[in-house]
């Protein structure tokens, strides 16, 4: 029984996707109501999901991917043009095969344009299609006399609502509202604004705001606030504000100020346009909205606006989540190993006091100390002295050394090369395309030479004092070109131990102690899942059997894995020095215990260290603890996460605790790992799941 509720649920929610893209969500339940909603006109809502099933019975039945189909990207602008077409004709035997060929056209239009603006501009197409195909049908319609003569129909709301009861700004607004789907009327307009409210409190409030100043501004330029308010093509001002206020860019302080921006360009924008696209009886449908967005859009772009999406989750609010809890999670910028196999200390950092500057500025030394934080013994006036002369120095990355020096003389303490400022050195192609600079090497202490192949942690030299150099130290940067001199880059190190802390990635402040972590084969097999493999456990719950369950590894059509369970999916992955789960689509419980046990695994026995992780507040807050989070970040733009404390019991258990920041309420998590099975125990809070073996 639930496999036949899956297989209906899977046919079904692309269709209602496509709804709710709409409205910019990615919720089923949403795509639901509005397919209801568009049934208060009956003409209108058959013909938008006649159409929507058009486009997606050609996009089968020429091979496309049913994968790329799910989430209703592609197939809106079909579900748009259905409902413009639903709006003017009544649906008959004429007018059904003329919304099946409009929608199959949209979908070509579709395919054809998102490939097109991704490829060249990397922006999404919005609703340009729709607007492209409505306007030909609008134009067409005249010439089509047998179905303008037969089909024309004045709508007949089956819901209504006494707009005169309401204030003329409310009965504006919830016309606009219900005009995106082609239903100008107060009664719709409430709905889809309960539907919002119910899915997403920032879409509601920016729908709502970027209305009323919309209509303020363009009522001050005309001077009848009356017609500017009831213009129902002020539904433009609602969707700028909410794609550019929290869906395209993360929801921040700054980007309601963009909304905002965007909507007051867009009041000239939706006169003009009116005034010229009325000559050929054309409304002026979405045309705003795609230029102002898009346009806005693809300028922050240029100036590389860091607070864009790189996921879009299901509703804005947990966008945002994902989003501040990656960049806690993954590093930003490219990962390195470090250049030693031992512990160093970090004695300048990026922007450092002294010789890190300009172009110089993301470069480390390192330096050996003593348990008193000494560089040196004695009297620290030789060479010898110092604890890191002639110690070993390791390449941090893959690739092939394309210069090496090795001539220059060490200096004595107390001198420095001001001519030869680097000293000995060399320069490593690190396979990823750029280059890593290793400086200050001993005289005749290089031991690779240009064309040699490097993997890391291979000794490449010894430590020096060499060049610019006041005591013996290593000098790294990553940089742009083979040149010395080049300009740095930023960068971060992988697999890491920071004093009794382990890091899967980090910029390591100065005067912190620093080791490698290096990768052992158990932890890489235990997080080698492979394709179909069926992972079987039985489950209890406070002490209460609960039968038998399943995770599915599978993989996306971007070569991701995940495993799946009931339609929900946990992608996981793994970096040079750690294996993650990355996020979970779907609300399934037992991946969500999954999860909070181990949401990442260094490739490594920590003994004597434990490691952090942050959780997403969906994952464990209750509903008030959720709200109060995602309220906090889209009003402040400050991560609030979850910190998650996991350290080894022994080489194959590990022990958790998560500790939200809303509640005194801790979740204890406890995995033990197993390279066939892969688990052999999860446990979070009080569920557990047991281990009935893995089917190949």
């Amino acid at each position: 029984m639930k496999a036949f509720i899956y297989s209906v649920f899977s046919k079904v929610k692309p269709v209602l996707n496509s709804y709710s893209e709409i409205f910019f969500l990615q919720n089923f339940f949403s795509g639901l109501i509005i397919l209801l909603i568009t049934c208060i006109n009956p003409h209108l809502g058959l013909s938008g999901l006649l159409a929507i099933c058009s486009a997606y019975s050609f996009a089968r039945f020429i091979g496309y991917h049913a994968e790329f189909l799910t989430t209703g990207y592609y197939t809106y602008n079909p579900l748009l043009v259905g409902l413009s077409i639903g709006y003017l004709f009544e649906l008959s035997w004429l007018s059904v095969p003329f919304i099946a060929i409009a929608a199959v056209l949209t979908f070509i239009l579709t395919l054809s344009l998102a490939n097109i603006f991704y490829r060249l501009f990397g922006l999404q197409i919005l609703s340009i299609p729709f607007v492209i195909v409505s306007s030909l049908i609008y134009l067409a319609a005249s010439r089509f006399s047998n179905l303008y003569v037969n089909d024309i129909y004045t709508p007949v709301y089956l819901l209504t609502f006494p707009s005169d009861l309401l204030p003329l700004w409310l009965s504006g607004f919830l016309q606009a509202l219900g005009a995106i789907i082609f239903l100008p009327s107060p009664a719709a307009g409430l709905l889809i604004l309960l539907m919002i409210g119910f899915a997403s409190r920032i879409l509601l409030l920016l729908a709502v705001f970027g209305f009323l100043f919309g209509t303020a501004l363009q009522g001050a330029f005309t001077g009848s606030y009356d017609m500017a308010v009831m213009d129902i093509a002020a539904f433009n001002y609602i969707l700028i504000a909410m794609a550019l206020g929290c869906v395209l860019n993360i929801p921040s302080p700054r980007s309601y100020v963009l909304a905002f921006i965007g909507v007051a360009l867009a009041t000239i924008l939706l006169s003009s346009t009116d005034v010229f696209w009325s000559q050929y009886g054309i409304p002026v449908f979405t045309l705003p909205f795609i230029v102002i967005t898009l346009g806005m859009t693809y300028v922050l772009g240029l100036l590389n606006y860091p607070l864009r999406p790189f996921i879009y989750k299901p509703t804005p609010e947990q966008t945002a989540e994902y989003f501040h809890t990656a960049q806690l999670r993954y590093p930003s910028a490219v990962t390195m190993h470090l250049p030693f196999s031992d512990e160093w200390m970090v004695s300048q950092g990026f922007d450092g006091q002294w010789t890190h500057k300009g172009l110089w500025r993301y470069a480390y030394d390192f330096v050996k100390t003593d348990n008193t934080g000494s560089t040196f013994h004695n009297d620290g006036k030789l060479l010898h002295d110092y604890f890191c002369f002639q110690k070993e120095v390791c390449s941090p990355v893959q690739g092939y050394v394309v210069n090496a020096t090795d001539h220059f003389a060490d200096n004595s303490i107390g001198i420095v090369d001001t001519i030869n400022n680097w000293g000995n050195y060399i320069v490593i192609q690190d396979i990823r395309g750029f280059y890593v600079a290793l400086c200050h090497l001993s005289q005749y202490k290089v031991f690779v030479k240009q064309g040699d192949w490097v993997e890391p942690y291979q000794v490449v030299g010894l430590c020096g004092n060499s060049g610019y150099s006041p005591q013996p130290h290593i000098h790294m940067q990553y940089q742009s070109s083979s040149y010395i001199a080049s300009a740095t880059i930023p960068f971060c190190f992988n697999g890491v131990i920071e004093q009794d802390t382990y890091r899967h990635h980090c910029v390591p402040p100065e005067n912190t102690h620093l080791k490698p972590a290096y990768n052992h084969s158990y932890y890489m097999q235990v997080s080698n899942f492979i394709l179909d493999d069926i992972l079987h456990f039985n489950v209890k719950e406070t002490g209460t059997d609960l039968g038998r369950i399943e995770f599915v590894t599978k993989m996306a059509i971007d070569g991701t894995f995940y495993l799946e369970r009931h339609g929900s999916r946990l992608y996981l992955g793994r970096s040079d020095s750690c294996f993650y789960f990355y996020h979970l689509e779907g609300n399934d419980k037992y991946l969500k215990v999954l999860y909070q046990a181990l949401p990442s695994l260094p490739f490594n026995y920590l003994e004597q260290a434990h490691w952090f992780d942050f959780i997403p507040v969906h994952f464990i807050g209750n509903k008030l603890q959720q709200v109060f989070s995602q309220w906090r970040q889209i009003m402040s733009n400050k991560s609030v996460t979850n910190n998650a404390r996991y350290a080894f019991i022994d080489d194959h258990t590990i022990a958790g605790e998560i500790k939200p920041k809303f509640s005194q309420h801790t979740i204890k998590t406890k995995i033990v790992l197993d390279p066939y099975v892969k688990f052999t125990l999860i446990q979070a809070g009080d569920i557990q799941l047991i281990s009935a073996g893995v089917k190949k």
